[in-house]
């Protein structure tokens, strides 16, 4: 048994006890921590702690990710065995069986919603495709790839820690005890080629991530506090493993179809332009400059990032963790916080209006939405873009 099921196991048995002592346990996710920060109404319709719900058809971007991410995870959980899984065959097939189920809660679905499902789905596709011919390279550099994976897609729970070092209790109006535990899931364990032990997350993004905006990663800070816990060693930081969310352009035939265009601010890659050359059977001496400039040039369609975290950082998000559950327990005043993301971020946008209204939420809420299922140790988290 490996150090993080012999830290499950740990974690299942106490959680027995407490079920026994009468203590209730509440589970903070980085979800809940977001929602919770950001808009009081979106966490107070979602939380597993509060009224549960969930919109029986997913925001397309959060459901992209989500799928990417599972692309990934068997991609990485069988790369160096006699059978791997390619990560675009896990990702279609998942996508197939996601929409299948969303058609049939909903009873169907317009045709305009199947071609934007299938749009994602071509679009993972070919991103996965492309992002196997770039890891293959970048998984095996010493500045930018790992020598182990110790694990991918592991949910966790691990006790938050009040300001003694104890597990963190909390008693509530009503007299209730409960124990704060902090839930999530390590998208990959890793060990860099010094033996250093690292986070690696995937995302997927419209552009590249700013090195200096990841400094800031909450979630990340306090995931790494959560791996030490676990596996009882000190980790360096996080590898940030980006996948843009756009493929490379393809080159246009100029001069009346004699020759491609040779514009070097085009948005693709080495490997796709010379494809291009190949297919019209161009010679690829007339692309030469073209060809370099690309060759030289930084893949912009997939990035990896090293951010490092100090022990300091990391002690303080434990520390945060800790304010933060007292918060969400001690009843809390519940109010909307609209932003201009709430246009793609939050799926009750629809409801927080018809609140504001006063319209009939009630028919809504059994129209739009269901209750979640709690799933796992960790009961909820999502995948944003």
């Amino acid at each position: 048994m490996n150090v993080f099921e012999q830290h499950m196991e740990q974690m299942a048995k106490r959680e027995k006890m407490l079920e026994a002592e009468g203590v209730k346990i509440f589970k903070l996710s980085t979800t809940e921590r977001q929602e919770f920060k950001e808009c009081r109404r979106r966490w107070d319709l979602a939380s597993l702690s509060r009224q549960g719900l969930e919109p029986k058809r997913p925001a397309t971007a959060l459901w992209f990710g989500t799928l990417i991410h599972y692309g990934l995870e068997m991609y990485y959980a069988t790369r160096d065995t006699d059978q791997p899984v390619m990560p675009w065959n896990a990702f279609t097939e998942a996508a197939a069986k996601s929409v299948a189920e969303i058609e049939a809660s909903q009873r169907g679905l317009w045709d305009e919603q199947k071609a934007e499902f299938q749009e994602k789905i071509d679009l993972g596709t070919e991103m996965l495709r492309n992002y196997v011919d770039w890891a293959s390279v970048a998984d095996y550099k010493a500045d930018s790839g790992f020598s182990k994976v110790i694990c991918t897609e592991r949910e966790f729970a691990i006790p938050i820690q009040d300001p003694q070092g104890n597990p963190a209790r909390f008693t509530d109006g009503g007299g209730q005890v409960w124990e704060l535990w902090l839930v999530g899931r390590f998208d990959m364990v890793v060990q860099d080629y010094e033996g250093r032990y690292w986070l690696l997350d995937h995302k997927t993004s419209k552009d590249r991530l700013d090195p200096e905006i990841l400094i800031l990663d909450d979630q990340m800070t306090v995931y790494l506090w959560a791996a030490q816990q676990i596996f009882g060693e000190k980790f360096e930081g996080a590898l940030y493993n980006v996948l843009r969310k756009k493929l490379p352009t393809v080159p246009k035939l100029v001069y009346q179809g004699k020759q491609l265009s040779k514009a070097k601010n085009i948005d693709t890659t080495y490997e796709v332009y010379m494809a291009e050359i190949e297919k019209h059977g161009f010679d690829p001496e007339d692309y030469k400059d073209i060809l370099e400039h690309l060759q030289n040039k930084p893949n912009t369609f997939f990035q990896r990032e090293k951010v490092r975290r100090n022990q300091h950082e990391i002690a303080i998000a434990g520390i945060m963790l800790y304010m933060e559950g007292i918060d969400m327990l001690n009843d809390p005043y519940i109010y909307p916080n609209p932003t201009w993301d709430c246009r793609w971020k939050c799926d009750f946008k629809d409801l927080c209006k018809a609140i504001n209204r006063n319209d009939d939420v009630e028919w809504m809420k059994n129209a739009m939405f269901q209750k979640r299922e709690v799933e796992g140790v960790y009961g909820r988290e999502r995948t944003d873009e």
